[in-house]
């Protein structure tokens, strides 16, 4: 791809636009860089860019700074609604994604993983897996490196966490192995509504071929209506057994891929359910699909097994923090919807003090109100949102509030007995007083370790 000479805007200089703006400068693009935002974080990233003699504007977008642009590159925390990117299209200009950047600049092979909730967990895993067997691979995209910054590094294979502000401005993006974990009502925020939210999700398997994969679950109905346009080769997971994908059966995760050109043919045996060491029902779709798409990569059903199942599970994902007073601590911040705290909540077969609350992302809590009838024993909100959770849920559950974090884990531990949980599941954003998830999961196990310092009561690291 010839971008030496050409005029390139990029809008949106969080990490994924900074490094594009880096990369577009070393291919020869003219590159002017614009975020709307003025602070001072904002000023130092402007500041190291213009040590790489690229122009940035802070502040309003004016469609002035189209004048001339050959291509706009987005940043994916920037929707698609806003006015420049809207004008740019009304010129006819080519509007892409830093990952369909990063894909017109590389040959390797990608596997790209989506899905409201789990993304994260099983891209790591997949990592893992690949690792293991000594098969270079970097893993990149919404997890945290931007793909731009991977596609020159010496591995073989690209392991994308892909969000929908990402897809919904790729081109020609294909990756060789798709996977969807699931899909609920999150980011209606960014997207106008549920319907754009899937469609912008669904883009992930648009330029797929036959000889490609897409590793589906089969048990989310939204997620299985996607199936009949799916060009590429469909491996289903499901806690049902499937005539072609991988399943549970008998109290194992199973894998059937006969007629796929793998190195796998016949039954596989994957591993036993009570092998698998991470929590949740959720997590179990999580290791099906790692299942599916590292057999079709071709890796050895033994790798996988040894991975999937001294896997513990990742930092603020229904995390164990600490036993207080025989009560323990989970740290889940990484909900930041309704549907990873209600699938948290199966993890586990004991009363539940649970804690919510942050900003709202445009979703609807009235769905968690079934999900806190059974085991839970309390609900506090906290925070921005927490009396509007509390008063959605509308349950007999006995509620209560608290402003802080701090404050919610002080009322748990009066309120909760030994035997007991006490869940942090936020069900929203963080941005109300952090700034990102990991921020806030760390004040809340500071605040959960201080209750032993402060109360002398017996405290459990986990």
């Amino acid at each position: 791809m010839d971008l030496l000479g050409k005029q390139v805007l990029v809008v949106g200089l969080g990490k994924s636009g900074k490094a594009a703006s880096l990369k577009l400068k070393e291919l020869g693009a003219k590159v002017l860089a614009s975020d709307i935002s003025e602070s001072d974080e904002m000023r130092k990233v402007a500041g190291d860019l213009n040590k790489n003699s690229i122009d940035v504007r802070l502040g309003k977008q004016e469609e002035s700074l189209l004048d001339g642009m050959d291509l706009v590159v987005v940043s994916p925390g920037v929707p698609s609604q806003v006015p420049v990117i809207k004008a740019a299209r009304a010129l006819n200009l080519p509007v892409w994604s830093e990952v369909e950047l990063a894909y017109r600049l590389t040959n390797k092979p990608i596997i790209a993983i989506t899905g409201t909730n789990g993304k994260t967990t099983t891209t790591t895993l997949i990592g893992k897996v690949f690792e293991a067997v000594g098969r270079k691979a970097s893993v990149a995209g919404n997890i945290g490196t931007p793909l731009v910054s991977a596609v020159d590094d010496n591995s073989e294979v690209l392991i994308v966490e892909i969000s929908s502000f990402q897809l919904d401005t790729i081109v020609d993006f294909r990756p060789k192995v798709a996977v969807f974990l699931n899909i609920t009502e999150d980011h209606l925020n960014w997207h106008p509504n549920f319907e754009d939210y899937i469609r912008a999700k669904s883009r992930i398997f648009m330029n797929q071929l036959g000889s490609d994969f897409a590793v589906v679950n089969l048990d989310d109905k939204v997620v299985e209506l996607l199936v009949p346009d799916i060009k590429a080769s469909v491996i289903g997971t499901s806690k049902h057994e499937l005539e072609r994908g991988v399943f549970t059966k008998n109290g194992r995760i199973v894998a059937r891929l006969q007629g796929l050109k793998t190195s796998s043919q016949g039954d596989i045996d994957v591993c036993g359910l009570d092998e698998i060491k991470i929590h949740g029902d959720h997590n179990l779709d999580n290791i099906m699909a790692v299942a599916g798409a590292c057999l079709v990569a071709g890796i050895d059903v033994q790798a996988i097994r040894k991975i999937i199942t001294s896997f513990s599970g990742l930092e603020h994902r229904i995390e164990y923090v600490a036993t207080v007073n025989g009560v323990d601590y989970y740290n889940d911040s990484k909900a930041t919807n309704v549907d990873a705290t209600a699938k948290a909540l199966t993890a586990f077969n004991k009363p539940i003090i649970l804690l919510v609350g942050g900003r709202n992302k445009g979703n609807d809590f009235k769905p968690l109100a079934q999900s806190v009838k059974s085991q839970v024993k309390a609900v506090i909100g906290f925070g921005e949102a927490g009396r509007e959770i509390l008063e959605a849920i509308s349950t007999d559950t006995l509620q209560e509030y608290a402003k802080t974090v701090d404050g919610a884990v002080a009322l748990a531990s009066e309120l909760a007995e030994p035997g007991q949980i006490v869940l942090f599941s936020p069900s929203c954003a963080s941005f109300d007083a952090f700034n990102s998830y990991a921020h806030r999961g760390e004040v809340f196990k500071r605040a959960v370790l201080a209750l032993g310092e402060v109360n002398g009561k017996k405290t459990v690291k986990g």
